[in-house]
């Protein structure tokens, strides 16, 4: 646990300087440049001292021996699967292409992440605006009619009660009950999205969520048809360029899918095999693309194939950015109106049960 939140601490931190250090020095290497000499001129240039220090100890790390995919895992600047492309590139030869690859795929991801935050920001605004208001008749508005009603003698709805009840308590034990939630939401972030071994969690109900799951589906598609295009139009071997996407990509479900395919590859299996056996196969691939792959098997076109779908679930990716906002709109919708409801009831018909009283 404390290996991996430090690897997303770090990744955090340093943002942007990554790509940089990334791009800088895939092209230092493909000018002709050793990689001790590519180091140097990149740390040179760097501006974060963090990551110039960073970079100091992958030089020493070559110069004493180790390959560049262990310094670089040594560092924890990288995730898992962006050390298997770079540990493949330096194995194959191609080492300054797959950190071109790397960092190309890091501008992606970093577009995606902007499209994302763009789409859900208005919403985000609503909702936040919401709950703050909400938050300002529990504490202030109901505690002040609360007393009011008591001293009048009428009886309060159990809407009414059920909210004076919860402000009371928050108002004697938010000491304790605002450190308890901040503490619960960061454990449960941990758990759900940066512990290697229980990211499956967040990621599923990342999946499952009505547009930002397909979003992700089809960004995740894209990203993996691209890099496999990539590696395979390099020369890389197919099992291997499979085993490689298998390690790069940043869901639990799509590397069970490649791997298994790639150990059926291995055993002889074509495509079609392969997709037959795997049991939820059409979740993780549409069946067009399957037969797509299927079919580029046979007139030797896979890696055009793979660059095809690539192209056209970026596309789809790009499309499903732009609709996520009218998509999140009902739901929206249906929150708010549900909370101001809730509100006005609680607020409203102790006013009627007094005005009744009166009459």
């Amino acid at each position: 646990m404390n290996k991996a939140l430090a690897s997303f601490l770090l990744s955090f931190a340093l943002g942007s300087e990554k790509e940089y250090f990334v791009d800088n020095l895939s092209v230092l290497l493909y000018s002709g440049m050793d990689i001790l000499a590519s180091l140097e001129a990149v740390a040179a240039e760097t501006k974060s001292v963090r990551l110039r220090t960073l970079i100091r100890r992958m030089i020493d790390d070559v110069k004493n021996g180790e390959p560049i995919w262990r310094a670089m895992e040594r560092t924890r600047l990288f995730p898992e699967q962006s050390i298997s492309l770079i540990r493949i590139g330096e194995e194959t030869g191609r080492l300054s292409e797959n950190l071109r690859l790397l960092a190309l795929q890091k501008q992606k991801d970093r577009m995606l992440r902007t499209k994302i935050i763009g789409a859900v920001a208005y919403p985000l605004f609503i909702v936040v605006l919401s709950m703050a208001v909400g938050m300002w008749v529990l504490f202030y508005l109901l505690p002040q009619l609360a007393g009011t009603f008591s001293s009048l003698n009428i009886p309060l709805p159990w809407v009414t009660r059920a909210l004076i009840a919860v402000g009371t308590f928050t108002r004697e034990y938010w000491m304790l009950l605002f450190p308890a939630i901040i503490a619960g939401g960061a454990c449960a972030f941990l758990v759900a999205f940066v512990i290697p071994k229980t990211r499956f969690i967040g990621q599923y109900f990342l999946l499952h969520i009505p547009g930002v799951g397909k979003l992700l589906k089809d960004a995740e598609t894209g990203r993996i048809g691209y890099l496999l295009g990539t590696l395979l139009g390099a020369g890389i071997d197919l099992v291997d360029a499979m085993r490689s996407v298998s390690h790069a990509t940043n869901f639990r479900v799509y590397g069970k899918f490649f791997g298994f395919i790639a150990d059926r590859l291995e055993e002889g299996s074509t495509f079609e095999q392969a997709f037959v056996l795997y049991k939820k196969s059409r979740k993780v691939l549409s069946v067009s693309m399957q037969q797509l792959i299927v079919a580029s098997e046979h007139s030797g076109s896979v890696p055009n194939a793979f660059l095809s779908i690539g192209e056209l679930y970026q596309f789809k990716a790009d499309v499903s950015a732009k609709n996520l906002t009218v998509m999140l709109e009902p739901a929206l919708l249906l929150f708010v109106g549900a909370g101001v409801l809730f509100l006005a009831l609680s607020v409203i018909l102790p006013i009627y049960s007094l005005i009744g009283g009166i009459k």
